[in-house]
């Protein structure tokens, strides 16, 4: 099954030529390369010149966006299934493989993989706690019941309103995956009509384009494989505490963009209600125990999730996006 891997890159030539060279490797007999940059001056030359090194199409998108990016580079895709992954990202040289060996039937829409920090530095265990991409070890099959509304899935993670951060043991379609490590079937993202412009990195809703997708393809009928076999070494950890807290601002932005859009379905209503019922608990918990540093990071969730309603409401969904087939 042939299969074609998107890295969007802007200004990062230097993370780039390491993530190319592992996507190089990769042992899967049959794929393609597409950069999609957004990269400025010297930058943008360079990253063109890297993907002509490494005999990787190159698309350029001077507009900013991580979703307009990703939507850029599919019309040069000619694989089935489409992977993504990110400058910063080294993907193991089984990773394509793995992802593609789940799409064993037609119902199979998507298969996202594990992403693991290739260095632990500075406040990278902090990130790692409050806001980590590592959806751990278990392999899980995502399907349309996932993201419905019923009495005992409420009541199955009514105690996970309490977790500092739920990773791998929450609800779909927050735990699905990451959008460094995910991939779909090609026709699954033409009927969706791709990615929403609105999500993610330098776009207006900030984040969550990776879970907007995921979502939309579990609501239309089709399911979605997590495999932690297929691994991604994040290779961009050095984060001081400050952008750790503004990651987490960002990460709540879009997650509550998205369940405000979206608040018709009970589910995420519900889940809407309980983020708000988790941070006051959180933030008070936190305060009292003199706990500052957790404290201040609930109150960056608070700070985005009411940011990201906000936003939300001023920028409507683009009709021709299908969330509901």
């Amino acid at each position: 099954m042939r299969a074609s891997v998107i890295v969007i890159t802007r200004n990062h030539s230097g993370y780039l030529a390491e993530a190319l060279a592992a996507l190089a490797r990769q042992d899967h007999p049959d794929f393609e390369v597409v950069v999609v940059d957004s990269s400025e001056g010297e930058e943008r030359e360079k990253s063109a010149k890297l993907a002509g090194q490494f005999n990787a199409k190159y698309v350029c998108e001077p507009r900013r966006g991580q979703s307009l990016a990703r939507n850029s580079g599919l019309p040069a895709c000619t694989g089935e299934i489409v992977a993504f992954t990110d400058d910063d990202c080294l993907p193991e040289k089984d990773w394509l493989s793995r992802l593609v060996q789940n799409y064993t039937g037609p119902e199979i829409w998507g298969c996202t993989g594990r992403i693991v920090p290739h260095r632990r530095e500075s406040a990278a265990d902090l990130f790692e706690e409050v806001a980590g991409q590592d959806m751990g070890e278990i392999r899980r099959v995502y399907t349309p019941d996932d993201v419905r509304f019923s009495f005992g899935l409420v009541l199955q993670n009514l105690g996970k309103v309490f977790a500092k951060h739920m990773k791998g043991n929450g609800l779909a379609p927050w735990c699905v995956g990451h959008g460094s490590s995910m991939s779909f079937r090609k026709v699954a993202l033409d009927q969706l009509g791709g990615f929403d412009n609105r999500r993610g990195a330098g776009a207006p809703l900030e984040s969550g384009e990776d879970l907007d997708i995921h979502y939309r393809v579990l609501q239309s009928g089709h399911v979605i494989i997590y495999d932690p076999t297929a691994i991604v070494r994040h290779n961009h950890h050095r984060m001081t505490r400050e952008e750790v807290y503004y990651t987490r601002r960002v990460y709540s932005f879009g997650g509550a963009a998205l369940m405000y859009e979206n608040r018709k379905n009970l589910l995420m209503f519900c889940m809407l209600c309980g983020r708000f019922v988790q941070l006051f608990i959180k933030i008070t918990q936190y305060k009292l125990t003199g706990q500052k540093e957790l404290a201040r990071i609930f109150c960056e969730d608070l700070r985005g999730v009411r940011g990201g309603i906000a936003a939300q409401k001023v920028n409507p969904r683009d009709p021709k996006l299908k969330p509901d087939l």
